[in-house]
């Protein structure tokens, strides 16, 4: 038996060394240290305890399979043999409902009130160590908290104060009651936020500050809110705590200006999107005394060892606060590692939750100085963090001379390849520490050696702490930005380990089903839930009815399209309410009217940004690589032979069906303006235009049907893949035959993808007598702005040519025959309305205003 036992201890054998150090190897000292040994480890209650609390963080299989399950088996069981070798067998009954209690009880406690409850069982051996004595200490340090507390913290309110108070309060109007027990009585306030009912102020309530500033004021007119200090029981003029402007008006709360939500423009610079914080240390030289100790990081080197032969040194911080181990992509990409890839949430600062999917690989790590390995597991990310400062000198520090240290000392700035997490800290970590006092830097043992923490040299220089601000642009025409990712001319760099996951769902996802393809959502994680803003999207249809009860005609061509969706089948009604838990959500929308147009005057838009509590349906979904082929290619191919075609693919994304799983996130609601009854739930069938994702979806179904039918449809498919510039197609040809032929061979193609080609038109007329007659509406765009858009694309083709033959050149000169175009461009962008203002702010950025000169259009 004693042989199993010491057979159990192995894994702790340094400590098991450590203890019988003191121990000469003689026949009389093996009882004394078995002895010894079982004071130290034999401790039935903690063993018990382990085993109870390893049982109940077992976690549910989400995929379930034979490998898994017997894994899942064979966990169990090694702790219930466990249990049942020290006689708590949980199927005989042994194992109580107090012992199990009382583990669980005990995890959920502070570490120092677990500390205190063991002294206490060591102190008073006769009471025994269940689950009533430990709920009566318990009890009893809680009434020694509150006494202390109580005489320490509490403030005393005077009487002479509340009278006064009170006094106030009459004079104000406020008639009431008051006893002298109440002006008495001592009271500790602890405010409870109004929203999301914790204790703090609604000014740290992280739900209220993850909202737009919009929200905010609803949620504050909705709660009563003073819009000054954001407390509750008066209004912004009776406010005493407010500031008065210059003029003597009283100033509204930080968190409701909404003059810092205004348009922000990011240079797209990474180094000038860097905010710079700079400490100084300083060092008092009269006494010697330091203003500020410059503090060290758990910062160890170490070599990682590939299986394929190579090797790599990197430095390591050890964070106990982080659940996961990260190392960076360069490194492993260096190495040739690979591993499979997994869902996680990682969450940072204000709580803001970033789902992604991530490769873990496994790392063989081994110390630079000696021969101790330790294998991890790591999530591959592009960036860690910052440099590092630089280490000091060591030598005034006694108790560190003679360690061999696992970093260099001194040494210069370095950046951190790995982050281990509290997931392997353990692994690394060793349980022997040096330190004097808490003025000098501690010595932590670890596999690599000996790594320094805590206060350090107190040094005679200035660090430079780099902040990189990403910042999402949240100007009001989101749709420039779109606009630019669509015409930029060039090459992204994008994450193509992103790319090709998103794309990989899509290829496994993606489904043709009788004469339509089916596609999911891609949603940024397979956990994610949706919190139901049916409040918000009843709201916004209030807001809308209300201005289309100005104007009946509009309101009827609203209710028309919506009737229109229903008879071609792109939407449904339901009456579920709730739909499916995590999944639903519904989509505020509004319309666009277009006086221009002769058909489809309203188009209804649907709003997937809106935020509803901090954060919108967008925000889960991925946008997906953008798949939009470059317009420069595709007008050089477009130009090339004398004969061109195009065509419109007819409502491109509402052709493309979506999954019956992520229905119920593109619900909205609509009661054909009749504001007495309750709102009538839509839903649609098909991909919907407001989504991030839906530019994505639609592309990757015309490529994959192109790819499918490539055999068949050969220059049909290619020119699907290569001449597709969002809904709009275009081929060209050098003979009238070779243009009649490929435009059939087109339309064969996309008719048995579900998809109608509409929107005929050539120089060449002859060629599409075959073609159906249809009604094409005439787009009839403002002339100056026409040239406006010319005048831009010139730009962009100036700088981008400028780049590929890569010439000095000493002089540019554009020409454009509008007049209006070159006053636009001669003066400052921010004078222009939008449209305008945002083309001549590009031109300004690729050209010089006074490059442009006038040519007559007659020349």
């Amino acid at each position: 038996l004693e042989e199993v036992e010491v057979a159990a201890l192995y894994p702790r054998i340094r400590e098991v060394t450590r203890n019988c150090s003191g121990f000469s190897i003689t026949a009389t000292n093996y009882r004394e240290a078995v002895k010894t040994l079982r004071e130290r480890f034999d401790r039935a209650d903690l063993i018990i305890q382990h085993h109870i609390i390893q049982l109940a963080e077992i976690k549910k299989m989400t995929e379930p399979s034979p490998t898994g399950l017997r894994k899942l088996y064979d966990k169990l069981m090694l702790h219930f043999r466990a249990l049942r070798a020290m006689g708590k067998d949980p199927i005989n009954g042994q194992l109580t409902t107090a012992e199990i209690f009382l583990a669980l009880t005990q995890k959920a406690m502070p570490s120092e009130l677990n500390k205190k409850w063991e002294e206490f069982v060591e102190s008073n051996t006769s009471t025994p160590a269940n689950l009533e004595s430990f709920l009566e200490f318990v009890r009893k340090q809680i009434d020694i908290e509150e006494k202390v507390t109580f005489t320490k913290g509490t403030k005393f309110t005077s009487v002479e104060k509340c009278a006064t108070t009170l006094h106030e309060n009459r004079s104000k109007g406020r008639a009431g009651k008051y006893t002298t027990a109440a002006l008495q009585i001592h009271t500790q306030e602890r405010t409870r936020c109004l929203l999301c009912q914790k204790f703090h102020d609604i000014s740290a309530c992280t739900q209220f500050l993850a909202s737009e500033v919009d929200e905010r004021w609803r949620i504050a007119k909705r709660l009563g809110l003073c819009h000054s200090c954001l407390k509750k029981g008066h209004r912004k003029i009776e406010c005493r705590v407010s500031r008065k402007t210059a003029t003597g008006e009283t100033t509204i709360h930080d968190l409701l200006n909404r003059k810092d939500a205004g348009d922000k423009k990011i240079d797209e610079n990474p180094e000038e999107n860097i905010t710079k914080v700079c400490l100084k240390m300083n060092v008092d030289k009269k006494d010697g005394s330091s203003s500020y100790s410059n503090g060290s990081l758990q910062i160890a080197r170490a070599m990682i060892c590939a299986e394929n032969g190579m090797k790599r040194t990197v430095n390591c911080i050890l964070d106990s606060g982080a659940q996961r181990s990260f190392v960076k992509r360069e490194v492993v990409e260096s190495l040739g590692l690979n591993g499979p890839k997994e869902h996680i949430t990682i969450s940072g600062f204000n709580q803001r939750n970033e789902h992604r999917k991530l490769m873990r690989v496994e790392l063989r790590l081994k110390g630079v100085d000696n021969d101790n390995f330790c294998v991890i597991n790591a999530l591959c990310v592009p960036h860690l963090c910052g440099k590092f400062p630089p280490n000091p000198m060591m030598e005034e520090h006694e108790h560190l001379k003679g360690l061999k240290l696992a970093d260099q000392f001194p040494r210069g700035e370095v950046e951190i390849d790995l982050l281990i997490g509290i997931d392997h800290y353990y692994d690394i970590v060793l349980n022997e520490i040096k330190t004097v006092d808490t003025s000098k830097p501690t010595a932590v043992k670890t596999i690599f050696g000996w790594v320094i923490c805590g206060k350090n040299i107190p040094q005679h220089r200035t660090h430079l702490l780099h902040c990189k601000v990403n910042e999402e642009c949240k100007c009001e025409c989101n749709i420039i930005k779109k606009f630019w990712e669509l015409e930029a001319l060039g090459t992204e760099l994008r994450n193509e380990f992103e790319v090709n996951d998103v794309l990989e769902r899509f290829k496994n996802e993606v489904r043709f089903v009788g004469e339509r393809y089916v596609v999911k959502l891609p949603w940024k994680s397979p956990e994610v839930q949706v919190t139901n803003n049916y409040e918000q999207a009843e709201r916004r249809l209030q807001q809308l009815e209300k201005r289309l009860s100005n104007n009946s005609e509009r309101a009827k061509e609203y209710d028309e399209v919506i009737k229109n969706y229903m008879d071609r089948g792109w939407i449904e009604e339901t009456d579920e309410k709730e739909g499916i838990p995590g999944k639903t959500w519904y989509l505020p929308h509004h319309a666009v009217y277009r006086d221009d147009k002769t058909t489809t005057r309203c188009r209804i838009v649907f709003d997937a940004s809106a935020k509803y509590q901090g954060t919108s349906l967008n925000d889960f979904l991925e946008p997906g690589p953008p798949l939009q082929n470059q317009i420069l290619d595709i007008l050089i191919r477009f130009r090339r032979f004398k004969i061109g075609v195009q065509a419109d693919i007819s409502k491109m994304f509402l052709q493309i069906r979506l999954d019956p799983e992520d229905k119920d996130v593109s619900r909205f609601l609509w009661r054909n303006m009749k504001e007495g009854k309750r709102p009538r739930i839509f839903r649609f069938n098909r991909v919907t235009f407001g989504l991030n994702c839906a530019p994505f979806l639609a592309m990757a179904v015309l490529h994959h049907h192109a790819e499918l039918n490539q055999a068949e449809y050969g220059k049909a498919a290619e020119n699907v893949k290569r001449n597709m510039y969002v809904d709009d197609i275009v081929l060209s040809c050098e003979e009238e035959e070779d243009a009649i032929r490929r435009i059939k061979e087109l339309r064969k193609l996309m008719e048995i993808g579900g998809f109608d080609l509409t929107k005929w038109s050539s120089n060449i007329p002859t060629i599409m007598n075959d073609l159906p007659s249809e009604k094409i509406e005439e787009h009839k765009q403002n002339k100056p702005r026409l040239e406006l858009v010319a005048a831009l694309v010139t730009a962009k083709l100036i700088s981008h040519v400028k780049q590929v033959i890569d010439l000095n050149m000493d002089r540019i000169c554009c020409w454009s025959d509008s007049q209006i175009t070159l006053c636009w461009i001669r003066n400052a962008a921010r004078t222009w309305k939008p449209f305008v203002k945002n083309r001549v702010q590009s031109i300004h950025e690729l050209v010089k205003p006074e490059d442009w000169r006038y040519c007559p259009t007659k020349d």
